[in-house]
């Protein structure tokens, strides 16, 4: 009798803890999970925030990440519109010069925002800015900061100590939109696949998938496949699509980076299939909900009736995208057969390149280092993290114990400042 193809692992979501307030994390590949000074039964003497839990899983060969990703992520342009007047507006007189708005990251264009070209943003403006940018991806709205999803990522990626996101479980946009800020500022972050059943997805467990590739294997070994997942060999998607070859010239994801001597195009091959039948709902992308494409692949919630209906047949379209934006794309029949497809892409300076179909796949990245120059894709990227930072302190920070305040200030503001040293290095793309 053949052994089984499937491991079940138990380890660890932090959900109750009192970190979860700045995020539930995932912690893998455990021998311990018990930390200093808890009980083990109970949240009490567990960190209240999730850096240290993830320094000290890492410690102990851990891999590390954050769960439900976007829950807090969301963008609620009215609240941040005013937060943004509310922070810059020197002279209080409600709206904001060029001057005051040249200290923040703006949505769009000051021009562009500027609909009466009076030389000032208004809130109206600037809400209705943060309304339309909502929906692309990526994009320069600040979120809320106010779940328990990749809340602290851009501390803890930054210290070292984060592995991966997650995604497949909560609306797409806000999850990538988080990974691809944090990749443009050349920081290791994967993406990883999850189903928080039944919390978020309530009607299966396999919403939400990461396949790793392991290569020649006689068996399953729970290690080497979170060895996998750490180094990126691997994508993520909700079942129904698959990418089951990438390389940027002949290197795949997790396999080292791609070095250029200097800029030039590259050869991308790829093997992806689409099933013949998708289910028709938000959360793969065959229904837009009413309030936009900004909740597209959210397993939440419905955002309309319950449906059994499928999808048959049709095209998806595959993008390659180059510092998180698709620079080009072919369509591939939904028929469960395998496409090859091959691209040839300009790379200019160095650059993560990635494969996607929106909202049912992603691969993990290729690092391109051109003349051995780490990634510093975006001054507006690095900015963008500062700001949810610093908005994420303001909001939890009083959530943080006492006792462990002074430690976690420190750690904010050294990633605060490591952001600020990316922003000078990186383009002025604002």
């Amino acid at each position: 009798m053949s052994e089984p193809l499937t491991l079940l692992k138990y380890d660890l979501e932090i959900s109750g803890f009192g970190s979860q307030a700045l995020g539930h994390v995932c912690l893998l590949n455990l021998n311990d999970q018990t930390y200093p000074g808890s009980d083990g039964t109970s949240t009490k003497g567990w960190p209240t925030w999730t850096t240290p839990v993830m320094r000290w899983a890492k410690q102990q060969g851990g891999i590390t990440g954050y769960a439900h990703s976007a829950s807090g992520l969301q963008i609620d342009p009215p609240a941040a519109s005013k937060r943004l007047i509310a922070r810059r507006d020197t002279t209080a007189d409600g709206q904001l010069t060029r001057e005051e708005a040249a200290a923040s990251v703006l949505p769009e264009k000051f021009a562009t925002i500027d609909e009466d070209k009076n030389g000032l943003l208004s809130e109206r403006e600037l809400t209705a800015s943060i309304n339309r940018v909502a929906d692309q991806l990526p994009n320069l709205a600040v979120p809320e900061m106010n779940g328990v999803g990749a809340m602290e990522i851009c501390v803890s990626t930054s210290e070292g100590v984060c592995d991966f996101i997650s995604a497949m479980d909560t609306p797409r946009i806000q999850e990538w939109n988080m990974w691809y800020h944090v990749l443009n500022c050349g920081f290791p972050l994967k993406v990883s696949g999850e189903t928080d059943f039944p919390c978020m997805s309530s009607r299966s467990v396999g919403q939400g998938r990461v396949y790793v590739q392991l290569g020649k294997t006689d068996r399953l070994d729970f290690s080497a496949w979170c060895d996998g997942l750490k180094a990126g060999r691997s994508y993520v998607s909700d079942g129904y699509a698959h990418a089951l070859e990438f390389t940027v010239e002949d290197k795949r994801p997790g396999a080292g980076d791609l070095r250029l001597d200097q800029p030039r195009p590259v050869a991308i091959r790829a093997k992806v299939a689409f099933a013949t039948e998708t289910p028709l709902a938000v959360a793969y992308g065959g229904i837009q909900p009413a309030d936009g494409k900004r909740l597209v692949g959210d397993t939440v919630l419905l955002h309309g009736p319950r449906r059994d209906e499928m999808v048959i047949g049709g095209e998806r379209l595959i993008e390659v995208i180059v510092n998180g934006r698709a620079i080009a794309s072919r369509n591939v029949p939904a028929d469960g057969k395998l496409h090859e497809l091959t691209f040839t892409v300009p790379i200019e300076r160095s650059s993560w390149v990635a494969l996607r179909h929106f909202p049912q796949l992603h691969t993990n990245p290729v690092n391109v280092l051109v003349a051995d120059n780490p990634i510093r894709a975006s001054r507006a990227s690095a900015l963008w993290c500062i700001e949810t930072i610093e908005l994420l302190w303001q909001n939890r920070q009083m959530r943080i114990s006492a006792g462990e305040r002074e430690a976690a200030s420190a750690a904010f503001q050294r990633a605060i400042e490591r952001f600020r040293q990316i922003a000078q290095q990186a383009p002025d793309d604002r």
